[in-house]
Parts: structure tokens; sequence; C-alpha cells
């Protein structure tokens, strides 16, 4: 069945015949602001009805302990104050056996009664589902330094890296643990995007809260990993 959770305070509906989203973003006949985002974690184009959802994507492209996302992942039928609604949630984050509903609001419209008693339902409620509920500030996804460092970062690691280049780059953090972006940026355009991805994988890892700049840290975490 199609319908995953049926009980008299909600219903989760996921998507059915092959769907990956709850319901269509992005229209012509759109008014609000919505676009694309070429995920190279998810190998497609994710759809935003936000440039707020966009910026979640980006984050969560180069949150290394994340396993996948998807947009528009489900529908949830819930009761409240009497009246039957319907939600759908801007995003599921998935790590490993952990799964997370995203909804992503301005500081303004997640404290209004409305979406903050949704909120708080959703939030008692799902982890019985097995999902846990989190509303997630627009202000805080923007947020720099970090959000240019994502956005630079999601276009220069884009490609993978080959355990060829992967193993070259283990070796030489093996002799020095720390490294600067700017020694990396001097050799080629290539190095610098194998960098890239070894940070957005977590093999390697920068301040996000910090410009990245020629003096910027690299460190390793190869040994972690393994």
């Amino acid at each position: 069945m199609n319908l995953l959770t049926a009980v008299p305070k909600i219903q989760i509906i996921f998507p059915k015949d092959g769907k990956i989203r709850s319901r269509k973003v992005v229209k012509r006949s759109n008014a609000r602001n919505t676009g694309k985002y070429p995920s190279w974690k998810m190998k497609r184009m994710m759809q935003w009805e936000s440039v707020h959802e966009g910026n979640a994507m980006r984050i969560l492209d180069a949150t290394p302990h994340v396993t996948s996302f998807t947009e528009q992942p489900c529908e949830i039928i819930y009761t409240l104050n009497g009246m039957q609604h319907r939600h759908y949630p801007d995003l599921m984050v998935i790590e490993g056996n952990y799964r997370e509903l995203w909804e992503v609001k301005t500081e303004a419209d997640a404290n209004s009664p409305e979406v903050a008693e949704r909120s708080e339902l959703l939030t008692n409620v799902l982890p019985d589902y097995g999902y846990t509920y989190r509303v997630v500030l627009a202000e805080a996804l923007a947020k720099q330094p970090r959000l240019d460092n994502v956005t630079r970062l999601n276009k220069l690691g884009r490609q993978p890296i080959s355990s060829l280049e992967q193993e070259r780059i283990r070796r030489l953090f093996a002799n020095e643990p720390e490294m600067s972006w700017g020694m990396f940026e001097q050799q080629s355009t290539q190095t610098l995007r194998n960098i890239s991805r070894l940070i957005l994988q977590g093999m390697l890892s920068i301040d996000f809260n910090q410009p990245i700049s020629p003096a910027t840290s690299i460190h390793s975490n190869f040994n972690a990993q393994h």
C-alpha cells in the first residue's frame, strides 16, 4: 500500500507510480519564485519553491553525514483543533536509518500561530512513525560566510574523484595533517576540484564559518573515516 500509516491522528502518504515528489513544484503558471538546483549528491535536478529551500539543498549537499535528501517527500494529513489539514514538508533528510522531515520557514512565519501549532503537533507525533520533524529557519540557512563557502565547494567538487587521486592526497595529508587552501590553489584547477570534493565527502575539513582564502587551513579526516 502507498498509505504507509493510517491512524486517527495523522496519515503519511508517499508518492506512487514512480513519482519523486508528492506535488509538482516548478510550474509555468507559478506566481511565486521557484527554481531548480543541480544536486551532485542526488545526481539530479532538485526543485525548490523558495530560495530558502534552495539554500537548504546546497547545505545538505555539503553535509557529509547526510546520505540523501528529497524535496516534497510526502503528504501528511492531520487533525488540529477539530479540523483536517494537509501538509507537504519541504524536505526529507536521510542519514543512515535516521529520517527527518524539514519545513523551511522564516523566523516570522515559523512563529505564526498556525505554523507553530502544526509544528508542535508533528514534532510530538511523528517519532511514533519513525520520523523526526524540524522547522529549519531561513535566516540560519542564509548565514554567511557559510553559504558562500558551501556554494563554492559544491561547484568545484561536483565531479567524483578517482581512487588513485584520493590515495595520493591521503598520503600528502599523512605527512602533513594540515595544509592551506592556497597551496592547492597554486597547483591546478583539477587539484582544487579534488580537494573540494574530499571536503564535501568529509575526508578533509575546513572552518565553514570563515571565508575561504589562500590562508584557509584544511585538516585531514582520513583516519576518522576508516
